[in-house]
């Protein structure tokens, strides 16, 4: 079983299904599944943009590209027939909107659908899902939000870490899953440096009481390892394009689990082809001249 760990998308998927579809077509493995560490940029109503959006979006529509994959018709792909994507709530997102695809769905699921085709859902923060294949399980858990952010005035109640949420999975206790993704990341990762923020201590709790194998972050753009007791922390960077000159494609944004349940492996997605393209070429990637 393929896993691939996806950083902040900021409305960019058609961007990030091809990343992972030349991934696929060139490695020769199949992605099973696609976890998503908050800031999707799910955006379904202008009027619901964020500041922030709203400024970088005049530059790079691109990141209003959310709405485009939940309707019945969404466009083509390089990793059509598409897999699952599961993603965490970050702090940019049209919060309205997740919050009714919520309210919507049966109160004992842990996650929540929504796309009409069904291939995109949003995990419940502090809850557990697994995911089960032929080829094995992986059990994976979510905290969504950012913390240490409470001067943010008026900001919708899921902008904000839930140390409740936090303190609800941490009492699942050890081994109980085996994958935690969230936005923001935990506490003592020396990540201080970005505008004040230092992570969360509620987090960190979660992983040192459970264990898990991995926890992966994103919103900072950092792109180091860590380890806490024996889980495995790992930052990743965004998956969208730098800002400048040609506008690249990042890089750092995307890792790859291998997962098997005795000894699952991760990589970083560097490749050549990745370093060489912008948000121009890459729309090119499978056509017959490419």
């Amino acid at each position: 079983m393929n896993i691939a760990i996806v950083g902040d998308v900021h409305g960019h998927l058609a961007l990030m299904y091809a990343v992972l579809g030349r991934w696929q077509k060139e490695s020769g493995r199949a992605i099973d599944l696609i976890l998503q560490c908050g800031d999707m940029g799910a955006f379904t109503d202008h009027s619901q943009l964020d500041q922030a959006t709203e400024r970088w979006t005049e530059d790079d529509p691109d990141e209003l590209g959310f709405a485009q994959f939940i309707g019945s018709r969404p466009p083509a792909t390089l990793i059509d027939p598409r897999p699952p994507l599961l993603f965490i709530p970050g702090n940019h997102e049209d919060f309205l909107f997740l919050d009714e695809r919520e309210a919507a769905s049966p109160e004992g699921e842990s996650i929540y659908s929504v796309s009409e085709d069904g291939r995109i859902s949003a995990l419940k923060s502090g809850r557990i899902w697994t995911f089960a294949t032929d080829e094995g399980r992986v059990r994976v858990a979510g905290i969504s939000g950012v913390a240490n952010r409470r001067h943010k005035k008026g900001r919708p109640a899921r902008y904000h870490l839930s140390d409740e949420d936090a303190l609800e999975l941490a009492a699942e206790g050890p081994e109980s899953f085996d994958i935690l993704i969230s936005h923001d990341c935990p506490d003592g990762l020396a990540v201080e440096d970005y505008r004040g923020m230092s992570g969360s201590l509620s987090l960190r709790f979660v992983i040192e009481e459970t264990q898990p194998r991995y926890a992966f972050f994103a919103h900072y753009d950092r792109r180091d390892e860590w380890k806490i007791g024996a889980t495995a922390v790992y930052g990743l960077g965004k998956c969208s394009y730098e800002r400048s000159g040609r506008w690249p494609l990042t890089e750092g944004g995307v890792a790859i689990i291998n997962w098997d349940q005795t000894q699952p492996v991760v990589e970083r997605l560097e490749t050549e082809w990745l370093t060489n393209s912008t948000r121009f070429n890459w729309r090119h990637w499978g056509r017959s001249d490419n």
